[in-house]
């Protein structure tokens, strides 16, 4: 503050006192003002951040509209919008603006390149028009009266998105201004790369509880770890499928109350099922009290042959303490017939976005389940293409005795009859 020298007669002496008091009460209306205003500007950006701690990110719009709502309860402006970029369109994707009654119920795009949001976001710096009146002509949607300021959202040196500031008047932006809407900027960045982290960790979330539905944890963890994602679509692979299903449980079951049916199945697939898993094998569905289940996709291993026939030989020994539990309660024992064949397949996630299912599909398949509905209860049939991957590695399946050959098969849709070998085991 500037003072001047001073007088030394009584009446200018006085009006010198006055004036000097006069400039020290601008002066300090001045630095309280200014005073005033960062205090507003921290409780901005201290409650936009208070809500990253309080939000739960179910909604992109009604959370960033609420931040809009923040940001204008403290400095009002005509209209504050929120632009993020559409990664799939590469468009600027409008989520939320502060003068509508509530949050987007629609979706509007604009240009990444054109107007002053297009500029800002291109350009990656502030963009101020003082006068919207002189952008008519080269602005859509953007209002046409006052001024406006466009802030990019950036993140590592990348334009996300862009916030817009509206005001009625003319000029209504300084470089002060400027100033504090980019850390306005940068709040609204954090918000919007957390919003996205949190739902791609839970989509990432969703397709691994979906992914334990099919696949053992390891191999769960073996497709994470590789980057994988849940895509429809499939590859060829060489797969080794087996088919089980309980005989005689239809005509079983109707001698049953239904919720005797649900609670014996139920303890049957809760024996199973885990040790598909254990061998890293994929379970494909359950239908009835039938189980599909293959070896070697998505994970591929040198012996998926090998890990087919030993699920099966263990499936009959888990039956076996399974039918002793049963036998104390009184109900009959349960026998599963079981064929297991070898072959090229389209493997892959099958049906829509929300509703995968990951599958085999083929021939190899087909010839699984013929060798499946032949079989007698507790009994494995295999292939010749099974049995010749098993030569030399019989001893790597607990309790496998030899494989027996059985007459030729005719299968359905096949010209030749196909080569049949029995499991041999302990059990059966």
């Amino acid at each position: 503050m500037m003072t001047t020298q001073q007088p030394h007669d009584t009446d200018s002496r006085t009006l010198w006192i006055e004036r000097e008091r006069d400039l020290f009460k601008a002066h300090f209306l001045k630095i309280q003002q200014s005073y005033e205003k960062k205090i507003t500007e921290l409780s901005i950006i201290k409650e936009l951040g208070s809500t990253l701690r309080s939000t739960t990110f179910q909604d992109r719009n009604v959370f960033f509209w609420n931040q809009l709502k923040i940001i204008n309860k403290y400095k009002p402006m005509d209209d504050i919008s929120l632009l993020l970029l559409n990664e799939q369109y590469q468009v600027l994707e409008l989520v939320a603006r502060s003068s509508d009654p509530g949050p987007l119920t629609h979706t509007a795009f604009s240009d990444a390149r054109e107007g002053p949001e297009g500029r800002a976001f291109s350009e990656k710096t502030p963009v101020v028009i003082n006068d919207l009146r002189s952008e008519m002509g080269r602005m859509s949607a953007a209002p046409r009266k006052g001024s406006l300021l466009c802030m990019p959202i950036l993140h590592k040196r990348r334009a996300i998105g862009v916030l817009g500031l509206h005001q009625a008047k003319t000029n209504g932006f300084d470089q002060n201004d400027v100033r504090f809407y980019s850390l306005v900027a940068d709040q609204i960045t954090t918000s919007a790369i957390l919003f996205r982290l949190y739902h791609q960790m839970l989509k990432e979330e969703k397709q691994r509880f979906l992914l334990t539905r099919f696949f053992s944890r390891s191999v769960t963890e073996k497709i994470f770890g590789s980057g994988g994602n849940l895509r429809l679509g499939g590859e060829r692979k060489t797969v080794s499928i087996m088919f089980a299903d309980l005989r005689g449980f239809t005509s079983m079951s109707e001698e049953l109350d239904q919720e005797q049916v649900v609670e014996i199945l139920n303890g049957y697939f809760s024996c199973m099922t885990p040790i598909i898993f254990k061998n890293d094998g994929t379970l494909d569905k359950l239908m009835g009290d039938g189980i599909l289940a293959f070896f070697g996709a998505p994970i591929t291993h040198d012996d998926d042959p090998v890990r087919a026939v030993r699920t099966a030989v263990q499936m009959l020994s888990a039956l076996r303490d399974f039918n002793e539990t049963q036998g104390r309660r009184n109900q009959q024992p349960l026998e599963v017939s079981i064929g297991i064949n070898a072959g090229e397949v389209v493997a892959g996630y099958i049906g829509s976005e929300d509703h995968l299912n990951y599958t085999v599909i083929g021939d190899a398949v087909n010839v699984a389940q013929r060798l499946q509905s032949i079989a007698r209860g507790n009994e494995i049939l295999v292939t010749r293409t099974v049995r010749d991957a098993l030569a030399g590695k019989m001893e790597e399946v607990d309790g496998l005795k030899a494989l027996t050959p059985l007459p030729a098969q005719k299968v359905k849709g096949r010209e030749r009859a196909i080569d049949v070998f029995r499991v041999e085991t302990d059990l059966c």
